[in-house]
């Protein structure tokens, strides 16, 4: 009798046990729809979770520099006697409308533009000959403004 019994209890046991592995396998509906990851108690319902941040998407943004070139690419000398060879731009462009030069020496600096990037130097650390010219192109710009704004006054009052 005891092994009748016996394959009767193992008959009834065996179906739960297969319940037991098909629930314990599968997520209750609340893991499914949280999003947070859990340390310990069960998820939203008690205990505490942390949540991973959400990266933000990078944004690139290509920006487009402009210079006015003054002059062409040359070998400029400072005063120890080495080359820089670049090309004199202007630290902003003027306005044409307003007719104001654009500036080519600002508080005693020039720039230069040496490969792709814009160099700041001393202008009393450039060589005689090169201030000179320098100069000369600062102030032929403001000559010629003067002249395009006196025709302008003239071609107006016409």
């Amino acid at each position: 009798m005891r092994n009748k019994n016996y394959k009767y209890y193992s008959l009834r046991i065996l179906p739960v046990i297969c319940l037991y592995f098909i629930f314990s396998q599968s997520e209750s509906i609340a893991q499914i729809k949280a999003t947070n990851k859990t340390i310990s108690g069960s998820g939203q319902f008690g205990g505490a979770s942390i949540t991973t941040p959400k990266a933000s998407p990078i944004k690139r943004e290509v920006k487009k520099i402009t210079y006015l070139a003054v002059t062409d690419d040359k070998s400029w000398i400072n005063n120890e006697g080495k080359t820089i060879k670049g090309t004199l731009i202007a630290f902003d462009p003027g306005n044409k409308e307003k007719f104001i030069p654009p500036t080519i020496i600002k508080d005693s600096n020039v720039r230069m533009l040496i490969g792709k990037k814009a160099y700041v130097f001393p202008l009393e650390k450039l060589r005689e000959e090169n201030r000179k010219e320098i100069l000369e192109l600062n102030n032929g710009f403001k000559a010629h403004y003067e002249r395009v704004k006196e025709a302008q006054k003239k071609k107006d009052s016409q």
